[in-house]
């Protein structure tokens, strides 16, 4: 303790150089204590974030900055290594980042400064992935040699990596795209062209920068560029239509261009960018498809929707002037044995020297039109008399008379014409074709060959048409359907593996009728609904007397017809059928016929599924005969193809047949379809089936249709 009474004037003096030490300190103290908050304000406040770590890598202290980009509070963090605040630290290059080889451990081991590295921190639990860049330096006490802790700065880099890799991905695209693409400044001078461009146009990036971009045009086009993006301005920032560009070679090709406005901030155009698809290729399609819209490929006259309208037109300018028009309506006598025996590259080009010497022969302002295969239809106008069209017919059929050397076969075909006039024997185009049709079938039956006008008196014919279908509707009352049956046979054990049902009418005055003559009487009356029903319930009725005998029959099939497949209540009556006699489902095989699918298939595609989802077995007939879409089948649950008969018949003569044959065959098994043969006839075809792998066969060779007291079941 400081003695004030003794010594006196020494000790004073020691007193107020203690009081003065002592103010010193505490202002030093002071000064220490508002410098330390300025830098903790300061450090809590910037944007970078700050982390301390001690001299073994572990975080001891860390800023709120630092809390934000790592996603943890600093209690969270303390103690911890950085790598242990993420599931892993990558480098740029993806690879796991070591916790030996961080740049903080690098830094205290060195005791240097490691700057600016790129890492990334992937946390699995909160499913992010940050990017960082980081500087470590290493911090020591005075007069030691190693540091004692780590001062590292964290910026968060993850939108600019993630701009950079939109850019490079963005460039990739660009210079990896079919489409040429010109990059344009605020005045519309090219400063860029990608690689495309330079193959598309044959113009380098040296050929066109600084050039304005509508130099490319065309004289072809009927709009100007700049014109349209003058309009473009005002309408929006974008435009895009069809332009004629140039080559540098300067051939001109249609281009798809669509033109966009790039702009800053405020709104302001900085760039212009064109992307530019050359559609030659696309324009030559759709001029090859909008002359098949109206026009024949095989022999390129006019289809029947162009002659339509050609008749039409001609009808206003006849009714106008009071003139007459004449339809002929060419059929080619026995074409079908022509392209059966030669095969079909010799009847297409039957078909076009026809179609050679029809057009040579007519007027220019007539219309020559392939109808459909072998039917032409030829258009008359303005002739003077109505012997006119007769006098065209029979050169004609003369021209005809000349053999046609065709694939070196010299093949003699002859044609039936049909002539029906407007006005006398129709007023508009349906009546003229329909009439001059009926009159090209009176010539057939007059021998072929021959041509004859439409006769008023034909129409006898349609009456008595009407009244078959007038008895037809009458049948099921009166109990004159009957249900023929044929067994289907497995070619390899001879067994029988389904009988088929085939309707007939006992007429009372024109006796026993195949259903061929009246079938399409009741599809087009309707009356097909009443008997088809009547056919499945017969048959099932059939089914049912069989298997209470005991007879070795597993199936009955029964034909169905596409008009009673659009009605949506067909399943429910199959089913309350089978249900009423007592059979399972996998009784019942129906069969469809390929012509069935020629349009509207949705609907009967539908009725199919819901048919198989009973468990109905279903098979496509006539298959190989029309045009049946082979991506139905993968739609339709079908269980067998059957092959149509025409084809059985001629497979040994003509070996385009057995080769058509071999092939739906193929196509059957591949589909894990199994394949029945109709028509078989003769031991011979049965043979050679059975040798081409085909599963069933039916026909006059195993039994004729017959009713059921016949001895079916026997091999």
């Amino acid at each position: 303790m400081l003695n004030l009474f003794k010594d006196e004037p020494q000790n004073i003096n020691s007193f107020f150089l203690f009081m003065q030490s002592l103010v010193n300190r505490n202002l030093v103290a002071e000064a220490l204590r508002v410098s330390e908050a300025r830098y903790r304000n300061l450090l809590e406040n910037m944007d970078l974030g700050v982390v301390y770590l001690n001299n073994a890598g572990t975080i001891i202290s860390a800023n709120q900055a630092a809390e934000q980009i790592l996603g943890l509070h600093l209690n969270n963090m303390m103690g911890r290594p950085l790598s242990e605040t993420c599931s892993r630290i990558v480098r740029e290059d993806g690879s796991v980042l070591p916790h030996e080889q961080h740049p903080v451990m690098s830094a205290l081991r060195t005791g240097k400064p490691v700057e600016n590295v790129v890492m990334g921190l992937v946390d699995h639990a909160r499913q992010n992935h940050t990017w960082l860049m980081t500087s470590s330096v290493p911090e020591f006490r005075p007069g030691e040699r190693r540091p004692h802790q780590v001062f590292m700065t964290l910026a968060d880099i993850t939108q600019q990596k993630l701009a950079e890799k939109e850019l490079n991905l963005a460039s990739v695209i660009v210079n990896n795209t079919g489409e040429g693409i010109i990059v344009a400044d605020q005045d519309n001078k090219i400063i860029s062209v990608n690689p495309a461009f330079t193959i598309l146009t044959g113009f380098s990036r040296q050929d066109v920068f600084g050039k304005k971009a509508y130099f490319l045009q065309s004289k072809k086009n009927a709009i100007k560029i700049n014109e349209e993006l003058h309009n473009s301005r005002k309408n929006g920032n974008s435009w895009q239509g069809e332009i004629w560009h140039r080559r540098k070679n300067s051939d001109d090709f249609p281009c798809w261009t669509t033109i966009n406005q790039v702009k800053d901030a405020d709104g302001k155009t900085t760039h212009y960018v064109y992307v530019v698809m050359d559609i030659t290729h696309l324009k030559k399609a759709q001029n090859r498809l909008g002359f098949l819209a109206y026009h024949d490929p095989l022999t390129q006259l006019p289809n029947r929707m162009l002659l339509r309208d050609r008749i039409n037109h001609s009808l206003q300018n006849a009714r106008r002037e009071g003139s007459q028009v004449a339809v002929l309506f060419l059929d080619l006598d026995r074409f079908k044995i022509i392209n059966d025996t030669y095969g079909h590259a010799v009847g297409d080009s039957l078909l076009k020297e026809v179609a050679r010497r029809i057009k040579n022969l007519v007027r220019k302002e007539d219309t020559v039109s392939r109808y459909a295969g072998d039917e032409f239809i030829v258009l008359m106008e303005d002739f003077s008399d109505a012997k006119s069209p007769a006098k065209l017919a029979r050169k004609l059929i003369e021209i005809f008379n000349i053999p046609m050397e065709v694939k070196g076969h010299s093949l003699q075909i002859t044609t039936s014409v049909g002539i029906s006039l407007f006005p006398r024997d129709g007023d508009d185009t349906d009546s003229l074709i329909k009439n001059a049709d009926t009159a090209m079938y009176r010539a057939k039956k007059e021998g072929r060959n021959n041509f004859q006008y439409y006769n008023p008196e034909l129409t006898t014919q349609a009456f008595e048409k009407m009244a078959m279908e007038s008895d037809l509707r009458q049948s099921i009352d009166k109990d004159e359907l009957i249900l023929y049956y044929q067994p289907q046979v497995c070619l390899n054990t001879g067994n029988v593996v389904g009988i088929e049902s085939l309707v007939h009418w006992q007429h009372p005055t024109m006796g026993l009728i195949p259903s061929a003559r009246f079938m399409s009487i009741a599809e087009e009356s309707g009356f097909i609904l009443a008997m088809g029903e009547w056919m499945v319930e017969a048959a099932c009725k059939q089914m049912r007397h069989w298997l209470d005998e005991g007879a070795p029959v597993n199936k009955i099939v029964v034909n169905v017809s596409a008009v009673q497949l659009r009605r949506s209540d067909f399943v429910a009556t199959v089913e309350r059928i089978l249900h009423e006699h007592g059979l399972s489902p996998h009784c019942l095989e129906l069969e469809i016929s390929e012509s069935s699918f020629a349009d509207n298939v949705e609907p009967i595609i539908k009725v199919l599924n819901g048919l198989a989802e009973a468990g109905i077995d279903l098979t496509i007939t006539n298959f190989g005969k029309g045009n049946f879409s082979l991506l139905n089948l993968k739609r339709i649950p079908v269980k067998k193809l059957k092959i149509d008969s025409s084809f059985v018949s001629e497979m040994l003569r003509n070996p385009n047949y057995e080769d058509i044959l071999r092939s739906v065959i193929a196509l059957g098994h591949s589909l894990n379809l199994k394949v029945i043969a109709q028509g078989i006839e003769s031991e011979a075809q049965q043979k050679r089936l059975t040798e081409l792998d085909c599963d069933m066969g039916q026909g006059h060779f195993y039994h004729l249709p017959a009713l059921p007291s016949a001895n079916f079941f026997a091999k």
